[in-house]
This record gives structure tokens, sequence and C-alpha cells, in this order.
């Protein structure tokens, strides 16, 4: 009869039977691990899911969220069209009183040129009208006073090649058609006022802003003492120089 085993004295077999149960018990508690863990990893994807979710929603239907505001391109831009919108206005306020001005300067011309007309009547002066009306007024009433002194408005003036000069003040120098009779000769009514005009506001400018101070330089050239035909003019252009100053 052969001896017992040394372990505990289970026969093989025994033991064989004893190590599938364990068996069997491990591997029901790997597939309950196995089971527990895919349970617990699939909540997790669930939390996962719901929260990538909702922060999504969030983003999409919440416009603050969405809305992107920059602190430097969303300033300037607003800054900047509001300048732009500024300027555009500013311009159009600009051209629209220049233009009011550019009408109320015509009226005025219009209206000033008709007093002109009828200081003036229908001598050859009268031609030369527009251009006075454009004037300064002192300046335009030197150039009437002075033209009815020197040449009756234009009636007894100096002409070269049997055409006028269109030089009613008996100024001296040269035109663009040179001089005659010791006179200026000018191409165009409107080249003489011109000339004579930027003359006379030169010397207005220098004080010489009346008749009786205006004698002196136009008539004598440095002083008129002593000369007997000083107060005749200076009567002459003061008759005509108050009527358009007033």
């Amino acid at each position: 009869m052969s001896k017992p085993l040394w372990f505990g004295g289970k026969t093989m077999q025994q033991w064989k039977e004893k190590a599938a149960q364990i068996k069997i018990i491990v591997k029901k508690s790997n597939i309950l691990f196995f089971a527990v863990s895919l349970a617990f990893f699939a909540v997790i994807s669930s939390l996962w899911d719901s929260q990538t979710v909702s922060y999504a929603k969030a983003y999409t239907d919440d416009k603050t969220v969405t809305k992107v505001k920059s602190p430097l391109f969303g300033e300037q831009k607003k800054l900047f069209g509001g300048t732009i919108a500024s300027d555009k206005q500013a311009l159009a306020l600009k051209k629209e009183l220049f233009k009011q001005a550019q009408e109320d300067a015509n009226i005025d011309s219009g209206q000033f040129a008709q007093e002109l007309y009828e200081i003036v009547g229908d001598a050859p002066i009268r031609e030369m009208v527009p251009f006075i009306s454009k004037r300064d007024e002192k300046v335009a009433a030197f150039l009437v006073g002075i033209a009815k002194k020197e040449s009756s408005f234009g009636l007894a003036s100096p002409s070269k090649d049997g055409e006028t000069c269109y030089n009613y003040w008996g100024y001296k120098s040269s035109g663009q058609r040179g001089t005659a009779m010791g006179y200026a000769c000018f191409a165009s009514a409107e080249e003489a006022i011109k000339v004579v005009g930027d003359r006379i506001e030169v010397l207005v400018n220098k004080q010489r802003n009346t008749p009786a101070r205006m004698v002196d330089t136009w008539k004598c050239g440095t002083s008129c003492a002593g000369d007997p035909g000083a107060p005749s003019w200076v009567s002459t252009v003061a008759l005509y120089f108050e009527k358009i100053v007033g």
C-alpha cells in the first residue's frame, strides 16, 4: 500500500478538482473586474460627452461667448469710423459754406455792379464794371472816381493804332501793348482793371485811403503843394468816391 502525498494527504485528483474550482473563481473575478471597469469607463465617457455637449451648446447659444471683442481693433474701428464720418461731414459743410459764400459774393457783386452801372451810365468805362465790382470797395471807388477826373470815364483817353488803350486813369508805365502818348496801353479792359486796381490797392494799404491823401501820389508823384489843380482833383474824385464808399 502506497504512502499518502506529503501535501496534506490529499490525492492528486482532489487537488486537481480544487485547482479547477479556484480557476473558475478567478475567471469569474476577472470577468467581474472587467465588467466593473467597463461600466466605470462608460460612466466617465458619458459624463465627458454630456459636459462637452453642454459647453458646445453654451458656446453657440450664448452670444456673449461667441461675440469676440478686440480692445484694439474694435475701438479703432469705432474711432476711425467716427473720424472718417466727421471728416466727410466737415468737408461737405466746408463745400456748402464755400458755395454759399460764392453765391453771396455773386449777389453782392451783382448788386454792386448795378450801382456802378447807374453811376457811369453809357460811358466807355461801362464795359469795365464787371471787373471793377469784384474789387475791394475803396479800390473800386478810386477806379471810378479817378477815371471820372482823368478821362471823363474813358471819353478822353490815350489810343494806339486807332484803338483804345483802356487807360482811363492817366496811368503811366506800360501795358501789354506798350505805351501810347506817354501812358500805359492795355490790351483789354480786364488787364487795365487788374494793373491799375492792384496799384491803387497798394496805395490804399499805405494809408492813401482817401482822395485827399491819394492826390499827392497819383496826380503829382510826391507832393501837390502849390498845384492849383489839386483841389479840383480831390473834389471830383471825392464826389464819386463817397457815392460808392458812402
